[in-house]
């Protein structure tokens, strides 16, 4: 069996093929005609067998040349293939995604399991209130809150959410009262107001069972528009919060919050995973939305959606 033929043979091969010209052959590779007739020497020597012939003027391939060109065209297109396969692997993977500010710092603190679990992939995280749009590229996926009307857009609903009352055991001077309606009127209301307050607004009248009160009528001078601000204002011990169980869970599980009251229904609103319609996507970016849904999953298991 002759000696296996070199790589860029058959790359010469394939252009001679593709244009039955030495000329045209010689000027898609940048190398000289004399280079190319060579080369075809060389394999044909080699496989011991004539892949090209004259025709008046022009060259032709042989009926050899004609059966073995398709075979050397996807050999070579597999060859380029796997090339690109593995520097595509060789390449940093990452992964962008946009989410409301609220859940920012939970998926920070889950980062660290699935980065260790996915060596290679670098998360970027961007925190905002502003919904990606398709033609947002920088963007991979997003996690939002709402009722999953993104035009142009694909939204998967991960998890309900329920309103929850809570307030910093600081406060808590008389424990035997502390989950009545009473003991949180004694106390300073912190101010809200965002997309859900209709469900804020429900919460505080199913608690006080006084269908006048709203958070406008409870809270105090300061009034806003972040949850994440008026959490935090629990945490320290300035008053009553009323946000979202999946902010308030955490606090909750350790004592650093105490929860008065939550909501038995769940909110209008709803978590979504979001990603354009038109945009494939890539393999990291499939493997991190599966990892997001299984950890939120996890972390909220009474507010998983049912089908």
């Amino acid at each position: 069996m002759p000696n296996f033929p070199s790589m860029n043979a058959f790359k010469v091969f394939a252009a001679v093929g593709r244009y039955q010209s030495i000329r045209l052959a010689a000027h898609e590779l940048n190398i000289s005609e004399s280079a190319v007739s060579q080369h075809m020497k060389n394999l044909e020597e080699r496989l011991q067998v004539t892949l090209i012939e004259k025709v008046g003027r022009n060259i032709s391939l042989t009926k050899e040349g004609k059966r073995f060109y398709p075979f050397v065209v996807r050999g070579m297109s597999a060859f380029y293939e796997g090339v690109a396969s593995l520097e595509e692997d060789q390449l940093k993977k990452d992964v962008t995604i946009s989410l409301i500010p609220s859940m920012a710092k939970w998926l920070v603190n889950r980062l660290p399991d699935f980065i260790h679990a996915n060596d290679g992939i670098r998360v970027s995280v961007k925190p905002t209130n502003v919904h990606t749009n398709e033609h947002d590229t920088d963007v991979d996926i997003s996690l939002r809150f709402g009722i999953g009307q993104y035009p142009s857009m694909t939204s998967t609903p991960l998890l309900h959410d329920k309103i929850v009352i809570v307030t910093s055991p600081s406060l808590m001077i008389d424990e035997k009262r502390h989950l009545t309606p009473d003991f949180a009127l004694s106390l300073p209301w912190l101010g809200y107001y965002a997309k859900d307050i209709e469900d804020i607004n429900i919460a505080i009248q199913q608690f006080l069972n006084d269908e006048n009160q709203t958070i406008a009528t409870l809270a105090g001078g300061i009034e806003v528009h972040d949850p994440i601000v008026v959490l935090e204002a629990a945490l320290s011990g300035q008053g009553v919060a009323v946000t979202r169980l999946t902010m308030a869970s955490q606090y909750i599980s350790t004592g650093q919050l105490v929860c008065l009251f939550e909501m038995p229904t769940f909110t209008a609103f709803q978590y979504f995973i979001v990603h354009p319609l038109k945009r494939p996507l890539s393999k990291e970016v499939e493997r991190f939305a599966a990892w997001l849904r299984q950890c939120l999953h996890h972390d909220f298991p009474a507010l998983i959606l049912t089908e």
